[in-house]
């Protein structure tokens, strides 16, 4: 069974996208040595999601890290060589990335009602509504169930359904 959780927040770039959110615990840059501008990788040795794509995908992370070159490089990913995310979703978006979403017109989103961070899960499919900088924007948070689920559920007919409290429900 999905679960659906919308949440609210401000619109730091605008625009409307969708897709498979990659949550980062750690703050995060777009500098080609963190990503690589050929393919949208995460290089980053030390970064947990080294080695992860960000093209297409919702990225979601608490704020920047890096220096000003991060505007340029998420620019360049998204316009230039098109393996950047389709939005951003970060507990503050910085300055840095703020100007880089513009530049690569995408939406980019912060100040929502819950911690993006423990809210979103890399996998859940997520859709950012965000029409005017500085005005209310939604981020629809879309959890599928998991194959466990399905599997389960199936094989359930004769005994008793599995607990929906078997996956965290969106926000705990």
């Amino acid at each position: 069974m999905e679960q659906v959780k919308v949440m609210k927040g401000i619109a730091r770039s605008k625009g409307q996208a969708s897709g498979e959110a990659l949550v980062s615990e750690m703050r995060f840059g777009w500098g080609y040595n963190v990503v690589t501008n050929d393919g949208g990788i995460i290089g980053a040795y030390e970064h947990p999601l080294n080695g992860q794509c960000v093209k297409g995908r919702i990225m979601v992370y608490p704020t920047v890290s890096g220096t000003t070159l991060g505007s340029v490089g998420l620019f360049y990913k998204c316009q230039i060589s098109k393996v950047g995310p389709t939005a951003i979703v970060c507990r503050n978006v910085h300055d840095i990335d703020i100007a880089g979403a513009i530049a690569g017109e995408i939406p980019a989103v912060d100040s929502l009602d819950g911690d993006p961070i423990q809210e979103i899960r890399t996998g859940d499919w997520v859709e950012i509504r965000a029409d005017e900088v500085g005005k209310e924007a939604t981020v629809t948070i879309t959890r599928k169930a998991s194959s466990s689920d399905r599997t389960t559920s199936a094989a359930t007919a004769q005994t008793p359904a599995a607990s929906e409290a078997d996956e965290p429900a969106i926000g705990t």
